[in-house]
């Protein structure tokens, strides 16, 4: 988990459209959280969500899930999976999230 903490504290966090950001390991605990977010609370539904993915992925022939894009009217969040953990990044709803995924995506090196 050190390096995947690492890596949101050294790059993620300071990325211009984060306003938010949680990192939870792959049980739901909390391991890190920055920003307007409850992360004690987010960190578990980030996670239990992104397992159910994982398993509907699976079932469904897709492999592996790398990542998932949520949008509501207040917020919209990246949610990152990895071997060690869950990395769920909120940024503005009203701009394109496809520019911050390929940013997450150069820093995770995917």
């Amino acid at each position: 988990m050190t390096n995947l903490v690492q890596l949101t504290r050294s790059q993620i966090s300071r990325l211009p459209e984060v306003t938010a950001m949680v990192v939870s390991d792959r049980s739901g605990a909390m391991i890190e959280a920055t920003g307007e977010i409850d992360g004690e609370a987010a960190g578990p539904v980030y996670t239990v969500a992104a397992e159910a993915l994982v398993r509907a992925g699976e079932q469904l022939g897709l492999g592996p899930l790398l990542r998932a894009s949520i949008t509501g009217p207040t917020a919209a969040a990246v949610v990152s999976v990895h071997d060690d953990g869950v990395v769920a990044v909120h940024a503005d709803p009203r701009k394109p999230v496809s520019g911050l995924e390929k940013k997450l995506d150069g820093v995770f090196r995917r």
